[in-house]
């Protein structure tokens, strides 16, 4: 519904599927090179903090279980701020946190510190500007969507092929503490590019309000201007305002920042199942791949550059996703099962990568399939929800996701600790995988389709969304050309 962008009045518009929206997915590239790609370049220094804190390898793990999860679960937070101030501020206060997040471990004494603030700190930021930012990319496209997602995406791609030695270099010349000092400059990027995030008024975007009084007004954007439009809960009901209780007002408020009823579609269950299961076991590759390397006796920046080999085959995997055609029985949904299952299966047999050559094919293919994961599960989200849900789908998904995310490292880490080998970190991760691409595919049982309405209406269709209005309750609009016309319409809004 938009709730990641504030609403002005003005003239609505379909979604232009191009134009300044590619200056938007333009600052969503430089986003994920500043969140996602400097996270999974963070696997170089963990050698280092365990070495240097003497810690275990859960506890060091936690870190990037921190960023990750925190980045994820904030997702209804950004939502908020967003709604209230406004996608573009956001997004720069994204950029501003996330750096300070870096500058402030400077001084760290502890590994708890590194916990607040490149955990916590950075991790809160991230969120703030990556959420907004794909959010907002999904409202500017339809047809070319998987491809503005894709652009935006493989910016972490890029990055993650040359940070990881660039970290290295960083560590060597200035030590770990300004390494992490410099990052937080590039990282202060984000910033800058979120002046570019301008939020967009689509056609059928609706806003229920309450007054003071507790009465509902629904603002709805139109071409002939800003309109209000007051609720009628029956065919029977006078254009006037109806009493809210406090606890529909609440209600109102919440659904505000996120559609609460996407929680209780079963569709949605099974799989926000899913996504939980690919955030507890995506990360466990990047995490330990070095160490693991490491422990076979690889030198420093031949370990590193498993993360870039990595990283080409995740440049590959994104530049190619856009190629995947869309049939009507195998729709993005079932692509992104296929794949995150694949990715399951490869890293299922990635315990036999002995030697360095072995482990470099495994990031290789590892990476290709990691690289079509994040497209293809935005469009996904967007088929599940619905686009004009897209804001609400994506902040319940990413939380869900930070759950996973939270939870899989220092899991994968304690089975380090107790097994004192990588391989069974490998295992476990890659059978969450497995089971993360097989869920989807229940989605085609009768019971998980979604259901058509009973009444007559006329339809709006616009990417996947139908907006249907009650012919019975619609009053004609053709009169309404000025602005700040009142009628009384019900508006129903079902996913197609």
């Amino acid at each position: 519904m938009g709730t990641l962008c504030r609403r002005k009045p003005g003239r609505p518009v379909d979604p232009p599927d191009g134009g300044w929206g590619w200056m938007v997915a333009l600052t969503g590239f430089v986003v994920c090179a500043c969140s996602y790609g400097v996270m999974r370049s963070l696997g170089v220094f963990f050698v280092t903090w365990q070495d240097n804190f003497s810690v275990t390898a859960a506890q060091t793990g936690l870190i990037q279980s921190i960023i990750t999860g925190v980045l994820n679960l904030a997702g209804p937070i950004a939502g908020a701020l967003s709604n209230r101030f406004g996608c573009r501020v956001v997004v720069m206060a994204g950029g501003v946190i996330s750096s300070a997040g870096f500058v402030l471990s400077l001084w760290a004494s502890s590994l708890s510190h590194l916990y607040l603030t490149v955990g916590f700190l950075t991790g809160f930021g991230y969120s703030l500007s990556l959420i907004t930012t794909m959010a907002t990319i999904g409202r500017y496209f339809t047809t070319h969507r998987l491809r503005a997602n894709s652009f935006a995406s493989i910016g972490n791609s890029i990055v993650s092929f040359a940070f990881p030695p660039l970290f290295q270099y960083l560590m060597d010349e200035y030590t770990w503490r300004g390494a992490l000092l410099l990052i937080g400059g590039i990282v202060l990027q984000v910033a800058g590019f979120g002046a570019l995030v301008r939020p967009i008024v689509l056609k059928g975007d609706v806003t229920p309000k309450c007054d003071r009084t507790g009465d509902v007004i629904i603002k709805q954007s139109s071409t002939n201007g800003e309109k209000l439009l007051e609720n009628s809960s029956t065919a029977e009901s006078t254009p006037h305002t109806t009493h809210c209780s406090p606890r529909e007002t609440i209600m109102r408020k919440i659904s505000s920042v996120i559609d609460v009823k996407l929680l209780t579609e079963p569709r949605c269950i099974v799989f926000g199942t899913a996504v939980f299961l690919f955030g507890f076991g995506r990360f466990v590759p990047n995490i330990y791949l070095v160490p693991r390397a490491r422990a076979f006796g690889v030198e420093e920046y031949p370990s590193a550059f498993l993360l870039s080999i990595l990283a080409i085959g995740d440049i590959i995997g994104r530049a190619s996703v856009v190629l995947l055609p869309e049939w009507p029985k195998f729709r993005r949904v079932d692509q992104y099962a296929v794949n995150i299952f694949l990715m399951g299966v490869v890293t299922l047999f990635a315990p036999l990568a002995k030697t360095y050559a072995t482990m470099a094919v495994y990031s290789g293919f590892y990476g290709l399939l990691m690289g079509g994961c994040v497209p293809l599960l935005y469009s996904a989200i967007a088929e599940i929800g619905g686009a004009n849900r897209i804001s609400s789908s994506l902040g319940i998904a990413m939380f869900i996701r930070g759950i996973g995310n939270l939870a899989g490292p220092p899991f994968a880490g304690w089975l380090r600790d107790i097994t004192c080998s990588f391989d069974a970190t490998l295992l476990e991760g890659g059978s969450c995988l497995v089971l993360a691409g097989l869920l989807p595919f229940v989605l085609h049982l009768r019971v998980f389709q979604p259901t058509k309405p009973e009444d007559k209406v006329e339809e709006h269709e616009s990417d996947g969304t139908r907006l249907s209005l009650l012919a019975t309750e619609r009053e004609e609009l053709s009169t309404a050309s000025t602005q700040g016309h009142e009628t009384s319409v019900v508006i129903k809004e079902t996913a197609f």
